[in-house]
């Protein structure tokens, strides 16, 4: 894990309430192997190609959000850019409170990175979602991304329903 990114974690569990931080919720590698085989399009596919495409690691330390990160770009279909950090930041702090969450989206607004257009709408998609620090990530690996994102009331905001891998076919 990167320096940078053992110090902005380290600041997140001193500043946010922890949230499930007993919780057990790891991906090891073996898990991630598993994830790659499951068919194009569902959540554990899609979370293993996120990974793969960014060059990430699972994080693994950290409390459940911390630890659920990237898999909540997956499910809410925002990409790892920047502008896209900043917006999962808006849907991340509309679901639960976490200060670090609401700085980074005011430093995201404050330089033009979202405006506050795309704020609202953020907003409301988290708000219209059901709760995802409650579901069971894990019983959902091999559920297609469609349907887990239906049951969630979760609208990508570019409304993009298909997995990144079912439109590599």
């Amino acid at each position: 894990m990167p320096f940078w990114l053992k110090i902005i974690l380290k600041l997140a569990q001193t500043v946010n309430p922890q949230i499930y931080p007993e919780q057990e919720f790891t991906i090891t590698p073996e898990e991630l192997e598993e994830l790659r085989q499951l068919p194009n399009g569902t959540l554990g596919r899609e979370v293993a190609y996120f990974l793969d495409q960014n060059g990430f690691n699972p994080i693994n330390s950290g409390d459940l959000i911390q630890r659920t990160h990237d898999i909540w770009h997956v499910i809410t279909g925002f990409t790892s850019s920047p502008r896209d950090e900043f917006l999962l930041q808006i849907f991340t702090r509309a679901q639960v409170f976490r200060p670090t969450s609401a700085i980074v989206v005011l430093v995201g607004w404050l330089s033009g990175m979202c405006n506050f257009q795309e704020i609202r709408k953020v907003l409301k998609m988290s708000r219209q979602s059901q709760s995802l620090i409650d579901w069971d990530i894990q019983s959902d690996w091999h559920t297609p991304l469609v349907e887990v994102r239906k049951r969630l009331n979760i609208i990508p905001l570019n409304n993009e329903q298909s997995s990144v891998t079912e439109t590599q076919k």
